[in-house]
């Protein structure tokens, strides 16, 4: 070993990476083949996050001496930060092939299969992990989380409560948590989430985790304290609360928007958010512009059920059409029509970010669509690899992304006026009458089984609100409380979205002076069933910061009205929106005290509620709400926009 090198080495050893790391630069600009100093700038560049130069240093040093599993596995765990899965695979196994069995290589091999959606492998590889090292915590928490991706909840649950165990990992109990969300079994999932605050209580994102599990079961108890805590660290910039979140707070769109790019920060590396950058100029001889959709939920889902017949509408003379799934092949009615809707369909869950990018360009694609924004299991690092020229954000997420990369929210003036656009990161492109698709293929609703076959009264009014249980806030509930004191012999409808939010708003119910069976609470039922029984209920109440999206047009179908606060944010504006668009604008509301006395009216004067269920009946049958092939050619003419303006940017 050299002066110079031995002089790198020393300075590593004592604790100097940056001094170690000058030396060794400058020795491999005099060597550029030297294997050792090529070797720890390698490590030093993984272990700094500088993965795309570790695996460069690392190729060149396997290329001078391959047999080197060391050098494999470092690669591998860098390929792993960079997402690029296959490449990580091979890695490893090219480690695995030297070395022989290791503990630590099985777990990241089993990490790179899990990310490929090849689940028993991962799964196998994990417990070759067990086998040589019985005691490997991680291997167990691993293992686990492949079993959830499974399905298999109870064996994942068992695998974390022997990973805990053994050791109590934040890791493990958030994992836990999930696991327990899935069983319905909110309480438990609760519990395990406070422990891990126990033990990491400045993981990310924990502290809006805690305060969204808790809206789930109904627990209000410290509902403004804990509001105030949350929008108080996004303020500041920590990472408090997954941006899903927050839409259902009383937060601004600045906080939203502060939240999102706080996010956004963290999940997608800077290197990676760079790329892309410019506008592609499209050429004028290309006969159609090719749209690429771009979801986890081309199946049975709420998503799926708004855009199936938008994918059947695009006019083929001028679109081309491609379907990325990255949700994992499904069958079923709406995953079968979806495929069948597009000119390719193709299910990417097993490649990497970058791959699926490299695939979206090589077909051509013009408009990347994201359909799932900052939901769960989002592939946002699809797009910032630019998947095409232009991005857009659509449907999927109510608010902004908060990222560079994606260059258009599709919205509608009410949802996203125009002077909202600077708490957007994404330009807006409106849409005439509203943003939201709808399937006009729908079956017609069949007619309902009696009230009391629902626990309904057959006589007196009811309220009603089926979204989920963490849209409803303290402020709204207490309205519909009011309500019910007010309107004799009324009951308010509510999904039942777990046995403790039950118990709870019961208990609140009572502590508001109304007596508990005047909630009724509804079980999950299938989307026929689902709609029908809607026409048991006379009105629907919304709620305020998050609306009823689906749900709010799933009732205007079904011939149930609907009463809507008009927000301040994206989310608090989507019924306004529907409701604007069917034309029953007398329905949206400016205030809580106007939006409790409009309910108020409604059940108390007969005439006027006929007269506005009638209207509702014509006006579903003409109004361009449910007309899919009328929202297609003005969606249609915002691509023609978006493409004409990509173009004029590029040549400007």
């Amino acid at each position: 070993m050299n002066a110079k090198l031995m002089e790198a080495v020393a300075a590593f050893r004592a604790g100097r990476p940056d001094q170690a790391e000058k030396l060794f630069r400058a020795i491999v600009r005099k060597r550029p083949t030297d294997v050792e100093a090529r070797r720890m700038l390698g490590f030093l560049c993984n272990q700094t996050d500088r993965h795309a130069e570790a695996v460069e240093h690392l190729d060149l040093v396997l290329r001078l001496n391959p047999k080197q599993p060391q050098i494999h596995y470092l690669r591998g765990i860098s390929f792993l930060a960079l997402k690029r899965f296959q490449d990580a695979l091979d890695s490893f196994n090219g480690a695995l092939a030297i070395d022989g069995p290791q503990a630590d290589t099985y777990v990241n091999r089993g990490v790179a299969l899990q990310r490929l959606q090849r689940l028993s492998e991962a799964i196998e590889s994990y417990d070759r992990a067990i086998k040589l090292d019985p005691f490997y915590v991680l291997a167990h928490t691993h293992k686990a989380a492949a079993l959830e991706d499974q399905g298999k909840l109870p064996d994942a649950l068992a695998s974390y409560d022997y990973s805990l165990k053994l050791h109590a990992t934040s890791d493990a109990l958030w994992g836990r948590s999930t696991v327990l969300q899935q069983m319905r079994r909110f309480e438990e999932a609760l519990f395990a989430l406070k422990q891990a605050h126990a033990l990491e209580p400045s993981r990310p994102y924990l502290q809006g985790e805690i305060f969204h599990l808790k809206q789930q079961i109904g627990d209000w108890d410290n509902f403004a304290k804990d509001c105030e805590l949350v929008l108080e660290s996004v303020d500041k910039g920590h990472k408090a609360i997954v941006p899903g979140r927050m839409l259902s707070l009383p937060s601004s769109l600045e906080q939203q928007q502060r939240a999102a790019e706080i996010f956004a920060r963290d999940k997608i590396p800077a290197a990676v958010a760079g790329e892309g950058g410019e506008w592609v100029a499209r050429s004028a001889a290309k006969p159609k512009i090719a749209i690429g959709y771009f979801s986890c939920d081309f199946h049975n889902h709420s998503v799926a059920r708004l855009t199936a017949g938008l994918f059947e509408h695009h006019d083929r003379h001028e679109f081309t059409v491609f379907g990325f799934s990255y949700g994992g092949r499904r069958e079923d009615e709406y995953a079968r029509r979806i495929a069948h809707a597009m000119d390719r369909f193709m299910d990417v869950s097993s490649m990497s970010d970058q791959d699926v990018a490299s695939l979206s360009r090589s077909l051509g694609v013009d408009i990347a669509v994201d359909l799932s924004g900052l939901m769960f299991n989002t592939r946002l690092g699809i797009f910032a690899h630019r998947a095409a020229p232009l991005q857009a954000t659509y449907l999927g997420y109510p608010g902004t992304i908060g990222c560079s990369f994606i260059d258009y929210v599709i919205a509608d003036q009410v949802v996203m006026p125009s002077e909202d656009a600077q708490f957007f990161s994404e330009r807006p492109c409106h849409v005439p009458v509203s943003f939201q698709v709808n399937d006009s293929k729908r079956a017609p609703v069949d007619e309902p089984r009696p009230r009391s076959a629902y626990g309904l009264p057959e006589q007196g009014f009811v309220y009603c609100c089926f979204g989920n249980g963490y849209k409803v806030t303290p402020d709204v509930f207490a309205i519909w409380m009011r309500l019910l004191r007010r309107v004799e012999g009324s009951v308010l409808w509510l999904l039942a979205n777990n046995a403790t939010f039950v118990k709870n708003l019961r208990r609140r119910a009572q502590e508001s002076g109304v007596a508990p069976e005047r909630l009724v609470f509804a079980e999950s039922v299938d989307v026929r069933e689902y709609l029908s029984r809607q026409r048991c209920a006379d009105l629907l109440l919304d709620t305020f910061y998050y609306n009823g999206g689906t749900t709010t047009s799933d009732a205007l179908w079904a011939g149930l009205p609907a009463v809507t606060r008009k927000g301040e944010t994206f989310a608090g504006r989507m019924a306004a929106s529907l409701l604007q668009a069917i034309g029953l604008p007398d329905l949206i509301t400016r205030t809580a005290e106007e939006y409790e006395e409009l309910a108020f009216r409604l059940a108390t004067e007969g005439e006027l509620l006929d007269s506005i269920k009638q209207r509702l009946v014509r006006n579903r049958a003409t109004s361009s709400l449910f007309d899919t092939a009328a929202f297609t050619k003005h969606l249609e003419a915002a691509y023609r926009t978006m493409v004409g303006k990509g173009v004029a940017d590029a040549v400007r």
